[in-house]
């Protein structure tokens, strides 16, 4: 159903924050794994696959209310579990309908990715697929481990060099604080190996905020974890650019959620952003980071 042009969007929506001027369409409902420990999103609604005609008439009425449309996410978590040839006709119907269209992008796992192969990605590439947003959440074994999230560090990392291989931009997400006080450091440094092998176009960390509604606010409450406070995350996300080697990306930790906002180009920005960092912590001042009640997941 639309509203006046607009897609009625079920339940909770979630996008990039680079995605934020472009049109949203859920050709999926919710995420096909959704067990992870730290994540709220997607909690109320069971995973499927939005109707056909339902989507073609999302498409149809949107592009006459949007016909300028460039940019168009793909929705809700797991768009890229579609098979192959539900995705291609999409995009071709979306190529159609939208004659200014310049990319399409949708957020990619393991999971989702799996069956697809690197020529499967290139015919989608060749259809407008331009961005594939990876949740790596962390590089570290043990910590993965404790998220319960489907697959393995190493397994993210052949994930986004399949991606890559097909000439698809990979954006990776990160999760300052996910190892808690006992992880922090290793949970930055193996972060930072996977991150050197897969060499993303475009990485951002965002920074842990533990919501009511998921297992890791009951392990909080009984002390089986617990949480790095505004300088600790920023002493781990040091430790993570510290150990960065020097290959090209954007570097963003300007979520809504984190204590201080990074925007930069690497490796041509990580000397003035440790600099600052390094202000930051030997200062010591509260008043330099962002306060709770002005941060968001």
């Amino acid at each position: 159903m639309t509203m006046d042009g607009f897609p009625v969007y079920e339940g909770t929506v979630i996008r990039p924050p680079s995605e934020a001027g472009s049109l949203i369409l859920q050709v999926t409902l919710g995420c096909s794994d959704n067990g992870c420990t730290f994540c709220p999103a997607y909690k109320d609604k069971t995973f499927r696959v939005k109707e056909t005609t339902l989507l073609e008439r999302e498409i149809e009425l949107c592009s006459r209310a949007y016909p300028d449309t460039r940019r168009i996410f793909l929705a809700d978590g797991d768009a890229l579990a579609l098979s192959q040839e539900k995705l291609k006709k999409i995009l071709r119907l979306l190529k159609d309908r939208f004659p200014k269209l310049s990319r399409v992008s949708s957020y990619g796992s393991i999971k989702s990715l799996k069956d697809k192969s690197v020529e499967d990605l290139r015919e989608l590439k060749g259809l407008g697929l331009g961005t594939v947003y990876l949740g790596f959440e962390t590089g570290d074994g043990e910590v993965y481990r404790r998220i319960r999230k489907y697959g393995s560090p190493a397994g993210n990392v052949e994930t986004c060099l399949k991606v890559k291989g097909a000439g698809i931009k990979v954006n990776v997400t990160l999760i300052a604080g996910l190892g808690g006080k006992k992880l922090s450091v290793q949970h930055a440094l193996n972060s930072a190996k996977i991150l050197n092998l897969s060499k993303p176009d475009q990485i951002a960390v965002l920074t842990l905020m533990i919501a009511p509604v998921t297992p890791l606010f009951e392990m909080e409450k009984n002390g089986a974890f617990e949480e790095l406070d505004g300088f600790g995350i920023i002493r781990e996300t040091k430790t993570l650019i510290e150990n960065l080697e020097d290959f090209k990306c954007q570097f963003f930790a300007n979520h809504a959620s984190n204590y201080y906002p990074i925007a930069a180009r690497f490796p041509r920005d990580k000397v003035k952003v440790l600099r600052e960092i390094d202000l930051i912590l030997s200062s010591g001042s509260p008043g330099l980071l962002t306060p709770d009640f002005m941060r968001g997941l």
